[in-house]
């Protein structure tokens, strides 16, 4: 029989305390029953327009769906995506930054959890990224020994981690990191040359052991019906996963709404699939 999810208590200075502007009636982020205690770091890396952070709120959203917390992480500070999935953010919600938590001297949970956006309909899901206006330039460089702190301390927080790296992976500490540091990566490519042309020059840059590339789950994403999606698959050496394009989607992303229910059902069996993978294969 499945447990009832229980509250985090955060922990700071060996004393318990609440979160900072929260209260009683606020949504707590909690931690439930985990799937499999050896995966619960996953990064969403790939080539440019391969769907990366689409993917990885259909994967956040199928979690909660399963009742499992989830904490996404959009490294995101060259295009933000929080004006762009939550175009209507308003009061605190609108100061809650990414950058507040990696450029701060210390970081403790309290400091994750004020600066998590949740959704109105699922108390499963925490979002953390950056705001309008932000860029690199915004906030004061932070080290590899933050990245490891802020992912290790989320990690405590719930079920999942999911990251949603930038495919310039030389300009983000946080996404080589997580790449390191994650569980499982799912690696994307679209289903074209620029796909293909994007991992010929940038998977030398994790050649050492400690990425265990041979390890990614690679799937191509997203597959229009005119692409030779399997030609692309067997190049790559490819999982056989083919995320479709849809139009759906499409419209949800550019309107801002790809947190609402996806109904396509061949588009969520190949969501429930990558999990799955991920799930069983260990």
């Amino acid at each position: 029989m499945k447990k009832s999810p229980k509250t985090i208590k955060v922990r700071q200075n060996k004393k318990l305390i609440k979160p900072r502007g929260t209260s009683d009636k606020d949504k707590k982020i909690t931690k439930g029953n985990e799937f499999n205690k050896d995966i619960q770091i996953i990064a969403v890396w790939g080539s440019p327009s391969s769907g990366k952070t689409i993917l990885s709120i259909q994967l956040a959203k199928y979690l909660a769906k399963e009742k499992k917390n989830v904490m996404l992480i959009h490294d995101d500070v060259f295009c933000p995506v929080l004006p762009i999935t939550f175009p209507s953010l308003t009061g605190n919600d609108n100061e809650k930054s990414l950058g507040k938590i990696l450029s701060s001297p210390t970081i403790d949970q309290s400091l994750i959890l004020n600066n998590a956006i949740t959704l109105k309909h699922s108390d499963y899901i925490a979002v953390l990224g950056h705001q309008k206006g932000e860029n690199p330039l915004t906030y004061s460089e932070y080290s590899k020994e933050t990245v490891l702190d802020f992912l290790l301390l989320t990690k405590h927080l719930v079920d999942y981690v999911i990251i949603d790296c930038t495919s310039i992976t030389t300009e983000s500490i946080l996404t080589i990191t997580a790449l390191e540091m994650a569980d499982k990566v799912i690696r994307l490519s679209t289903a074209d040359f620029k796909g293909l042309s994007y991992l010929k020059s940038f998977l030398p840059l994790l050649i050492d052991p400690k990425f265990n590339t041979e390890n990614h789950l690679r799937v191509i994403s997203p597959v229009k019906p005119f692409q030779d999606s399997h030609s692309v698959n067997d190049i790559i050496r490819g999982s056989s996963i083919f995320v479709p394009y849809l139009e759906e989607i499409g419209k949800q992303d550019i309107e801002g709404r790809l947190y609402e229910i996806t109904n396509n059902k061949e588009y969520n069996r190949v969501i429930k699939q990558i999990f799955e993978v991920i799930h069983y294969e260990q």
